[in-house]
């Protein structure tokens, strides 16, 4: 956690949180929110360890290590919208192979295979769909977001739609 994929920042966090479930997380970052700006603490989420500039570091502070989740299942579902739930953790070849088991594949993915879904989201997703497709996030139906007070909200274009539009707008910013 100490190192980004082009190892060229080398920041020691504080500590490195392996969450089970994502109410872990969220009673991490309600702690940090609780101890204020003055604590210094930072909060970083960390996948497969692919990020760069330091992205998923957090100096003196808090990384949290999205692979741990538990319950990290694929649920691939079928019909007229067919779509797949994962949780942040989970690796885009993970979901290939699932997907190919039901005879689809995802419509904008990435490049290489094994990064993790949230790690592509965080920098919109871009790859050689987008230009057919768009960006990963763009074909994002729904979010479970822990905001920055550490609650637990999922949002999506017709449910805490404000929410959902921030997060997508932050993250397609970063296009």
């Amino acid at each position: 956690a100490a190192k980004d994929f082009g190892n060229q920042y080398h920041v020691l966090p504080l500590v490195v949180l392996h969450p089970k479930e994502v109410s872990d997380i969220a009673a991490t970052i309600r702690h940090v929110w609780q101890t204020g700006l003055s604590s210094g603490l930072t909060v970083a989420a960390r996948g497969h360890g692919h990020s760069l500039q330091g992205q998923a570091q957090a100096p003196h502070g808090i990384v949290i290590n999205m692979e741990s989740l538990t319950g990290q299942e694929i649920q691939v579902y079928k019909g007229q919208f067919p779509h797949v739930d994962v949780a942040a953790g989970v690796l885009w070849v993970d979901i290939l192979h699932e997907c190919l088991k039901h005879g689809f594949a995802p419509k904008s993915w990435t490049d290489y295979l094994h990064l993790t879904v949230g790690g592509t989201l965080s920098n919109a997703g871009i790859s050689g769909q987008a230009f057919r497709h768009g960006p990963q996030i763009s074909n994002v139906y729904e979010l479970e977001v822990v905001t920055g007070k550490g609650e637990v909200i999922v949002c999506s274009k017709e449910k805490n739609a404000d929410l959902f539009h921030a997060v997508w707008v932050d993250l397609a910013s970063l296009e």
